[in-house]
């Protein structure tokens, strides 16, 4: 600890005469304040108080600081991963799973006497739970041993301890992982490295979304190990469970794999399920692997969309990719000038920098469109004729020219209520480059409904930029402005992917195709079959009297799949709600969900399907070749279960897992320091004292 002044030392001198006037003034010669027979030593004591409190105090009006140094040690971090999944199961029976986890516990308690020890559990995520049970049904090590430096490489990581049987079903291969040669990677070696007798549906290739009157073909790959000479028979039974494929397969290897493949005609719309299955072969160990389920989900006919330009230009594409990206719709993109079918035939057309001078000889075909019954998309760019577009519709009057633009950025209305947003993708859009938009003072309609305005820089401006309207059953949409291509190509440089672009112009084509939906409650799901490991998400809107969008009341839904029933409360969300259920058993389910508002009681309904996940079921035996492959080339050692105790004596004989020690250096003013001013108190108090005690005036 040392003193840190912000003045000279010889400062200190002046505050101590200071000190000595302020005594000398007051206790010095003048003897008209003590009695005549005062004692010497009286004056002196006084005088000393003083002297010290006056002393003390100009010293604190230096602003002196405390200069303190302590040294801190940081232990090595030792990170024990243990692989939760179920294919760890075959090298143990339960007698074996509980000798191992006390010996796991005692592992951990020797470690912790000289290491910080973090312990996690893993499935495709990290799991914090305390004792393994085996249950997890997919493995992603690469992601375990990311997500673990991720979160604790501020920790001083000396080592991690990798217990698995070297299956993986996600991910890449941890080999190659970036974080894998940082530090030295102890495996322990699990399961079981011999070939079972098995046969088992190793791949099931199927679309996930069909439409009705096509046919489909379902692929079914099937492998059997070490049971050449045995007959099985393989079954395809449909969601009404009819069979419709009954065949004999002849195993003649002891490694067999075989494909067959089922045509089936998709003959009802909705969610049909086709079960797979190998009857159980004698000798055979593992039988849960030998069934699996395709579920197909049947709509009833595809959306038609075109797209008429004047001119080539980037958002043409954008625009293409993002609805292709919805198996729900089939786009054909026509310059107008080479258009000549018949209009009626699409669900919704859009129109890109249409009308334009430069079209006028096909001016009628952009005018029968706009007369027409089909939803229609305005999209305005530079070459758009603004004083025609007027004229086609009454959504939006521009008085301006498209020549002259401002860049602008999007401003989400919360009263918005055509469809949802979630926040996330809103604050995605806000972070990409502006749209160029026409300039001029915009005009809208009474019942429009904006979902963006526009911001010029950070004023935001009364324009629409993106707009709907719904009159006489003809749905328009207006996106006023172009550039839509440097979202989607911006979205991808940031977050490799174009989900939140995607969303935005796949959600305005699904309301601008849809039929118009006068009820007031409705839910749904995000997709219609989900995966044990996948977590159930739905959406639900409710509208008031005026048909906007609110979500005061609580909203509340029940899942029924056979004899279970679940109950969940959904979130609210901006104007609308959400709901996570997380995962959910395999089946077939029914959700209703009801809520009540100013007296008035809604319900609504919707179905899905959750498929069994096998991944740990596809492969059980284990792949020590890959751990020890991993820990030589991390500087580590692949253990086994019978020197497990060895694991903590290689890490505490391993010289580079060391405690880091940091000095800390902390100044603190010492005026911030109580018993200083206990002190200067202490000092006064007791001259006071004095003072009073003798009659001292």
């Amino acid at each position: 600890m040392s003193f840190v002044l912000e003045y000279p030392v010889w400062f200190i001198a002046i505050c101590l005469l200071t000190g000595l006037l302020f005594a000398y003034l007051l206790y010095g010669k003048q003897t008209f304040i003590f009695f005549k027979e005062e004692k010497k030593s009286l004056r002196y004591i006084l005088a000393t108080l003083r002297f010290l409190a006056v002393s003390l105090i100009c010293f604190l009006l230096l602003s002196p600081l405390i200069k303190t140094t302590s040294t801190e040690e940081q232990k090595p971090a030792i990170v024990i991963l243990q692989d939760n999944s179920a294919s760890i199961k075959n090298g143990f029976n339960q007698q074996h799973i509980t000798a191992y986890q006390t010996q796991l516990e005692k592992f951990k308690i020797a470690l912790a006497q000289k290491y910080n020890v973090i312990y996690h559990q893993f499935g495709n995520e990290l799991e914090d739970k305390k004792q393994p049970d085996f249950s997890a049904q997919a493995t992603d090590i690469d992601n375990a041993i990311k997500q673990s430096f991720l979160k604790y490489d501020h920790l001083n990581i000396g080592a991690v301890v990798l217990a698995t049987d070297g299956i993986f079903n996600l991910g890449n291969n941890p080999v190659y992982n970036q974080f894998a040669l940082k530090t030295p990677i102890y495996t322990i070696a699990l399961g079981d490295t011999t070939v079972q007798r098995d046969a088992l549906i190793r791949n099931l290739l199927y679309p996930d979304i069909v439409y009705l009157g096509d046919g489909f073909n379902i692929q079914i790959d099937i492998e059997a190990y070490q049971l050449n000479g045995k007959n099985t028979v393989l079954e395809v039974a449909d969601n009404t469970g009819k069979i419709i494929l009954n065949k004999q397969i002849i195993i003649n290897q002891n490694e067999f794999n075989q494909t067959e493949n089922i045509i089936v005609n998709a003959s009802k719309s909705g969610i049909l399920s086709y079960r797979v299955r190998l009857k159980t072969v004698e000798g055979e160990v593992i039988k849960e692997n030998n069934s699996d389920i395709a579920y197909i989900e049947v709509i009833d006919g595809r959306q038609k969309i075109l797209l008429l330009y004047d001119a080539p230009h980037p958002d043409i594409k954008a625009f293409k990719y993002a609805v292709e990206s919805n198996k729900n719709y089939q786009i054909e993109i026509e310059q107008l000038n080479e258009f000549n079918k018949n209009i009626a035939e699409y669900d919704l057309i859009i129109l890109h920098g249409l009308p334009s001078s430069a079209t006028a000889l096909n001016a009628d075909i952009v005018r029968n469109i706009a007369n027409s019954n089909t939803s229609v998309l305005y999209i305005l760019s530079a070459q758009m004729d603004i004083s025609v577009f007027n004229t086609l519709q009454n959504t939006l009057k521009i008085s301006g020219s498209s020549l002259n633009g401002n860049d602008v950025f999007p401003i989400y209305q919360n009263n918005f209520s055509k469809f949802t947003f979630d926040e996330q993708s809103l604050n995605i859009l806000k972070q990409l480059p502006p749209i160029l938009s026409p300039y001029g003072k915009y005009e809208t309609k009474a019942n429009t409904d904006v979902l963006f305005k526009q911001q010029l820089g950070k004023l935001e401006s009364p324009n629409p930029l993106i707009l709907f309207t719904d009159e006489n059953n003809k749905k328009i949409g207006i996106f006023a402005g172009e550039g839509w291509w440097r979202w989607r190509l911006n979205e991808f440089m940031q977050n490799k992917n174009f989900d939140a672009t995607d969303a935005l112009i796949n959600k305005t084509i699904q309301y601008l195709t849809v039929k118009t939906d006068k009820r007031k409650f409705k839910i749904n799901t995000t997709k219609k079959v989900y995966g044990t490991n996948e977590p159930v998400i739905f959406e639900a809107q409710l509208y008031n009297e005026s048909f906007v969008l609110i979500n005061e009341p609580e909203v509340n839904i029940e899942l029924k799949s056979g004899e279970n029933t679940y109950h969940f409360v959904f979130d609210k969300n901006l104007n609308a709600y959400t709901l996570n259920t997380g995962n959910l058993p395999v089946g077939d389910y029914v959700a209703t969900a009801k809520t009540e508002f100013k007296g008035q009681n809604y319900t609504a309904s919707t179905n899905f399907s959750v498929k069994p996940i096998n991944l740990e079921l596809q492969n059980t035996q284990a792949n020590w070749g890959m751990l020890h492959t991993l820990s030589k080339q991390s500087g580590g050692s692949v253990f086994y279960l019978n020197n497990f105790s060895a694991i903590a004596d290689s890490i505490r004989a391993n010289k580079n897992i060391q405690s880091i020690l940091f000095e800390n250096t902390q100044t603190k003013p010492l005026i911030d320091w109580k018993i200083i001013f206990g002190i200067i108190l202490l000092l006064l108090s007791a001259e006071w004292i004095i003072r009073k005690y003798n009659g001292i005036a």
